[in-house]
């Protein structure tokens, strides 16, 4: 089974069984420091499902952050709301090396893998390239 520490987003390596490890997290996604500017969570919750695969060299994390978030609308400011569905992957391994097609995040403490870089990562490349508070928002009003 799975330890996380919802807020910090590591995973106690001690709690990992050799082979795969599931879990399914209700994760405070309004306490998480994503560092993105102008992004911020619309609600508290998020669920955050994980599948980390515990190998003699390596760890393997993928999974599936379900949240909603709100940036200001291209158009005139006001809040916009997006909601994502968006794939976690990343590799870890105790020895530093890269390939051509990816590189492999190095375990420097074997008591914590920390996965914010992915969640940080999905929230990312979820944000719409000109969000909108509506459809039809004709921008700011000179009234």
């Amino acid at each position: 089974m799975i330890v996380l520490d919802p807020v910090r987003l590591t995973i106690d390596m001690k709690s990992l069984s050799p082979g795969e490890n599931r879990g399914s997290f209700d994760i405070p996604i309004d306490r998480i420091d994503l560092d993105i500017e102008d992004v911020e969570p619309e609600e508290r919750g998020a669920t955050l499902e994980l599948v980390v695969d515990l190998e003699d060299k390596a760890v393997t994390c993928t999974g599936r952050l379900e949240a909603v978030f709100k940036t200001p609308c291209a158009r005139c400011l006001e809040p916009a709301f997006f909601s994502i569905t968006e794939q976690i992957y990343r590799e870890y391994s105790w020895n530093s090396y890269s390939s051509e097609e990816q590189e492999i995040e190095v375990i420097s403490n074997t008591d914590e893998l920390d996965i914010l870089d992915a969640v940080r990562e999905a929230v990312l490349l979820s944000i719409p390239g000109k969000p909108l508070c509506s459809p039809d928002c004709t921008g700011i009003s000179y009234n």
